[in-house]
C-alpha cells in the first residue's frame, strides 16, 4: 500500500527522496510489533540485514528508464539478422546480440533468451509462411557474455550476448528465431527484432553431416572401377576369342567345302 494509506505523515525519508532527488522510495515494514524492545532491536536488524543489499542490488530509476534510459538505448540495440550468421559446419549455430552497456538487462533464462524453432519447407508450402509451421512450438536457448564488445547501431560500444541453438548436421530447413530481453526489475520486456520490423528471423541450414572420409571413399571408387572396367575387359575378351569366334553372331562357314569341291 501507499505509505499514507497506513497513517499520514509529512516530511519523512520518502519526502525528502523524492523532493531531492525525485526519485522513489520503499518504507519496509520489519519487527514483531510497533514499538520494539531496545534488547530485540540489534537482533532485528540482522535478521532483516539481507533487504538493503538485494534493494541496491536491483534498484532501478524507473524515471529515467522509461522516459530517457529505455528509449535510447533499445533503438540502437540489435539481434544478428540471417544474412550475417555464419553456420559452422558441425555443432551448435551462434547468434548474437549487441547490448548497451547501460541497459539493466537480467540474464535469468526465464525473461532474457532466444527463441527459436526448426521448420522443413517443402513445395507445396510457399513463400508467404506455412500455416502448418503455427504448431511448431519454440524453443528457448540462454544468453552468455562471452566478454567481447560489439558496435551499436549508433556506432558506440555494446556488450556482446551470444546464444547457441542446438540443431543437429543433418538437419535440412528453417530456423525462425528471435529473441527475449527483461531487466533486472522485469518492467520492461522487449523483442527483437522489433515488431515494426518483422516478428521473427529466418534462417536456412544446409545439409551439414559429413558425407564419408577421403581414403574411405577413393578406396570404394577403386573396388567399383576394378570391378567395372574389369568385367567389361573380361567380356569383351570372351566375345573376340579367335577360337571360340566372336560370340552372338553366327559362325562362319565359307570356308568349308563340300566332298564334290562345290
Amino acid at each position: 500500500m501507499q505509505s499514507s494509506d497506513l497513517y499520514p505523515t509529512t516530511g519523512d525519508f520518502c519526502d525528502w527522496h523524492y523532493g531531492v532527488h525525485n526519485s522513489y522510495c520503499y518504507t519496509i515494514e520489519i519487527g514483531n510489533a510497533f514499538h520494539e524492545y531496545p534488547e530485540d532491536i540489534a537482533h532485528i536488524a540482522v535478521r532483516n540485514l539481507g533487504v538493503p543489499f538485494y534493494m541496491i542490488e536491483i534498484a532501478d530509476d524507473p524515471r529515467y528508464r522509461a522516459i530517457v534510459g529505455i528509449e535510447n538505448t533499445t533503438s540502437t540495440q540489435w539481434l544478428e539478422e540471417p544474412s550475417n550468421v555464419t553456420v559452422p559446419s558441425n555443432g551448435d549455430i551462434p547468434i548474437s546480440m549487441c547490448l548497451d552497456k547501460a541497459f539493466p538487462f537480467t540474464p535469468d533464462i526465464n525473461r532474457t533468451h532466444l527463441m527459436w524453432r526448426f521448420v522443413e519447407p517443402n513445395r507445396q508450402q510457399n513463400d508467404y509462411g506455412p500455416t502448418e509451421w503455427i504448431d511448431v512450438p519454440w524453443s528457448i536457448s540462454a544468453f552468455m557474455e562471452p566478454g567481447e564488445q560489439c558496435i551499436l547501431l549508433d556506432g558506440s560500444n555494446g556488450t556482446m550476448l551470444e546464444s547457441y541453438i542446438p540443431l543437429p548436421d543433418t538437419s535440412v530447413g528453417k530456423i525462425q528465431y528471435k529473441a527475449k530481453l527483461g531487466t533486472t526489475n522485469g518492467a520492461f520486456p522487449f523483442t527483437y527484432p522489433p515488431s515494426d520490423t518483422a516478428n521473427y528471423y529466418e534462417l536456412s541450414i544446409p545439409y551439414r553431416a559429413p558425407f564419408g572420409s577421403g581414403v574411405f571413399a577413393l578406396l570404394m571408387f577403386t573396388f567399383i572401377a576394378t570391378m567395372v572396367w574389369g568385367g567389361l575387359g573380361f567380356t569383351l575378351r570372351a566375345m573376340f576369342d579367335d577360337e571360340r569366334g566372336v560370340l552372338g553372331l553366327p559362325e562362319d562357314h565359307s570356308h568349308l567345302v563340300d566332298e564334290e569341291g562345290s
